[in-house]
C-alpha cells in the first residue's frame, strides 16, 4: 500500500507539500497540485480520512436515513439528495432502518464519531433529546415525514392538506364508504389521517375503523387489501380507497384482475406520490403528486448551508396536486 512518502517521491516534492495539497493549502501552485494528484492516481493512494477528521477537517460526507430502500419514493428522494450533494462536493451514505429505532440512534451517533458531517432524516417518529440537539446545531435536517407533536423544523409537503384535498375529491365523486391505507398504525399525529378525517367530518360522514389498514406499504400489501375486499359482502364494501402510495394502488389494481373486480367501477383507487408506476397500470392511477425532487434538493442545500455556516437557501413551495387519470369513478 502506497504512503504519503511514496507520493512525495513520485511527484518529486516534499511530504509537507503533499500534506498541504491534501488540505487545500493556498501556497501550493496548481502545477504542483496536478503533479501530486497524478502521482496519487498512479500509486492508487488515498489520504487517511480519519486523520483528517481528527485534525478538524470535515469528512465531506453526509448521510440520509430512510426506512425502506425498496420503496421507490425513497429511491427518487435519495437520487435527488445525492445529485445535489455531489454538486456541492459532498458524498452521500444511504442508511436504512427498516423501521428499527435502534439503528436510527446508531446512525446519528456517526456524527459524534466524525464519520459523517451531518444527516438528513426522512421519516422521524420520535424526537429524542439527542436528535433535537443535532437539529439545533445544524447537524441534522428532517425531511418528508415527522409523526410527533413537537414543533420541529421539517421540510415537507402539507400532508394534512394533501390528504384532505384527496379525500374531498373522492367524496365529491359520490363516495361515502372510503377505506384508508397507511404505512403507520393509527396515530393522532399522522397528518395524512388527520386530513382524511377532516374531510369526512366536513361532509358529516362517519368512519368505520374496520376500513383502516395499517402498515400497508407496498405492492403486496395492496394485493392483500384487494383480497380482503373480494371477501366482503357487496353492501359492506368501501367504494373507494385512499392508498398510502402508488405502489399500494398498483398492487390493488393488479390483484383486482384476478378476482374479476372492475377498477374503478367496483372500487375507486386514489394513489399518492405520482411515481412512474402510476401510468403503467390498467387503468392508470389517479394520484396526489408531491414534488419529490424539489424536496430532496432543498433538504440537501439546507443541511450543507448549516454545516458550512452559509445563508440558507430560499424557501421553496412544496405544493401537491391531484393528477386525474382513470382509477376513480364518479358515482353521481
Amino acid at each position: 500500500m502506497a504512503s504519503i512518502e511514496d507520493v512525495a517521491k513520485k511527484a518529486r516534492v516534499s511530504v509537507t507539500t503533499v500534506s498541504r495539497t491534501l488540505n487545500d493549502h493556498p501556497y501550493v501552485s496548481d502545477k504542483t497540485k496536478k503533479k501530486i494528484y497524478a502521482a496519487m492516481a498512479e500509486l492508487d493512494y488515498y489520504p487517511n480520512n480519519i486523520a483528517q477528521q481528527l485534525r478538524g477537517k470535515a469528512s465531506k460526507m453526509i448521510g440520509v436515513i430512510i426506512s425502506y430502500i425498496t420503496n421507490p419514493f425513497f429511491a427518487y428522494l435519495v437520487d435527488s439528495i445525492e445529485t445535489t450533494a455531489l454538486e456541492s462536493g459532498y458524498h452521500l451514505v444511504v442508511l436504512q432502518t427498516q423501521g428499527k429505532h435502534d439503528l436510527e440512534k446508531f446512525y446519528t451517533e456517526m456524527i459524534k464519531k466524525k464519520q459523517l458531517d451531518g444527516i438528513i432524516i426522512t421519516n422521524l417518529e420520535t424526537a429524542t433529546p439527542e436528535i433535537k440537539a443535532l437539529i439545533d446545531t445544524g447537524k441534522v435536517v428532517i425531511c418528508n415525514r415527522y409523526i410527533g407533536n413537537e414543533r420541529l423544523p421539517v421540510i415537507h409537503i402539507d400532508e394534512e392538506e394533501a390528504s384532505y384535498t384527496g379525500t374531498k375529491y373522492l367524496i365529491n365523486q359520490g363516495h361515502k364508504q372510503i377505506a384508508f391505507c397507511t404505512g403507520n398504525v393509527m396515530n393522532t399525529h399522522d397528518r395524512r389521517f388527520k386530513g382524511f378525517s377532516k374531510a369526512l367530518k366536513e361532509f358529516k360522514l362517519d368512519f368505520d375503523e374496520n376500513l383502516f389498514f395499517e402498515k400497508t406499504l407496498d405492492v403486496e400489501d395492496g394485493r392483500n387489501f384487494l383480497r380482503w375486499f373480494a371477501k366482503q359482502d357487496s353492501i359492506k364494501r368501501p367504494t373507494a380507497v385512499f392508498s398510502n402510495g402508488d405502489q399500494v394502488a398498483a398492487g390493488i389494481i393488479s390483484e383486482a384482475h384476478k378476482y374479476q373486480i372492475n377498477i374503478p367501477e367496483d372500487l375507486s383507487v386514489l394513489g399518492f406520490d405520482d411515481q412512474p408506476i402510476a401510468t403503467l397500470t390498467s387503468p392508470e392511477i389517479t394520484t396526489i403528486r408531491q414534488p419529490i425532487q424539489t424536496m430532496g434538493e432543498y433538504a440537501t442545500k439546507t443541511l450543507i448551508a448549516k454545516l458550512e455556516n452559509c445563508p440558507l437557501p430560499a424557501n421553496v413551495d412544496l405544493k401537491t396536486e391531484i393528477i386525474h387519470r382513470e382509477s376513480v369513478h364518479n358515482l353521481l
